[in-house]
């Protein structure tokens, strides 16, 4: 059994705000005119307000994350859109994916080394220092940014993609809780399943290569972050080599320690051995949450996400606080005092 190492992560020197996708498309619809609860369109517009006037002053910072992934090709998605630049000045944090493989070499390096701390830096986050990119958002008079990607393959893929997965995790979701399995235990099965799939991938892969067997470009994909670490453990000199040493280093806890996989783990072990449906949406919120928790001071998400975070101690590793539009006058409170 390996000696879990330290784990920190480094947030930014101004107090950040993370907004969940629902937020923001709920903030569209005001603006549009469109009803919503009474009291929904008053916390909205104060929260509107509010960040706009912090985040024009230099005093938040509201990145965006791919959230686009979330919108786009929906309804009003060229409104959301410019609201999320709006709200964010066009600072924006990197894909999940990037940020999940940058913390996984971090992790792997740490563990060929046997370090006992790992610091996960901002850079891990940002592509640059997100506080000089607010500075110099605010000295242009405009905020620019492409509209949302809406190619019909890409799109049709990820409807379908959310389609499958929501349905393949519904149905465990039912399994585990008929055979009452409990949140502990699946806990532990999620902190070796990407190393199961990785090995499952990478060895199916390399059957049809052998084979002749032709493979189009998202097969290639589907691989190629996989066959990355393999090679990033190589240059580290870990042992043992090949697939068998990289499944051992993300079944370790310098993998599952980490703060996006660790996230990702506790609230995917919790969904599964929950009372709620699966809901369409969830698995992207796991991905982002795992993302924003730990580089944000405050997190804006929607109650049941937020009770999650919660109830699995998420908020309190991460130094985060999580919020929903249910006490989101608590919110208000902090970012009114960063006036």
């Amino acid at each position: 059994m390996d000696t879990a190492p330290k784990v920190t992560s480094e947030k930014p020197s101004v107090p950040t705000l993370w907004l969940d996708t629902a937020v923001v498309i709920k903030l569209t619809k005001v603006g549009h005119g469109e009803r919503l609860q009474a009291i929904e369109v008053e916390r909205l517009t104060c929260l509107q307000k509010l960040v706009q006037e912090l985040v024009t002053n230099g005093k938040l910072l509201c990145p965006i994350a791919d959230q686009e992934e979330e919108y786009a090709g929906l309804r009003m998605d060229k409104e959301v859109h410019g609201d999320f630049l709006e709200l964010s000045l066009g600072v924006a944090l990197c894909h999940r994916q990037g940020i999940f493989d940058f913390q996984s070499e971090l992790g792997m390096k740490a563990y060929v080394q046997r370090a006992e701390t790992i610091s996960v830096p901002l850079r891990a986050y940002f592509h640059s220092d997100p506080v000089k990119e607010l500075a110099e958002a605010r000295g242009r008079s405009i905020v620019i940014g492409a509209n949302p990607i809406k190619d019909p393959e890409i799109l049709a893929r990820r409807a379908s993609a959310k389609s499958e997965v929501r349905q393949v995790w519904e149905t465990l979701r039912q399994e585990f809780v008929t055979h009452k399995r409990t949140y502990e235990q699946q806990l532990i099965e999620e902190q070796h399943g990407y190393a199961d799939a990785l090995v499952d991938r990478v060895q199916e892969f390399a059957v049809k290569i052998r084979s002749g067997i032709a493979l189009d470009f998202w097969e290639f994909m589907g691989v190629e972050g996989f066959l990355m670490f393999k090679l990033y453990w190589r240059e580290l000199g870990g042992k043992p080599e090949g697939l068998e040493g990289v499944h051992s280093y993300f079944c370790s806890s310098y993998f599952n320690n980490l703060p996006t996989p660790r996230i990702r783990t506790q609230l995917g072990a919790d969904l599964l051995t929950g009372n709620q449906p699966i809901l369409p949406g969830d698995m992207m919120d796991v991905d982002m949450l795992s993302v924003a928790v730990p580089v944000s001071h405050f997190v804006l998400t929607d109650k049941k996400m937020s009770e999650r975070i919660k109830r699995r101690g998420i908020d309190k590793d991460w130094g985060t606080e999580v919020y929903s539009l249910s006490d989101v006058t608590a919110l208000f409170e902090k970012l009114q005092a960063l006036r």
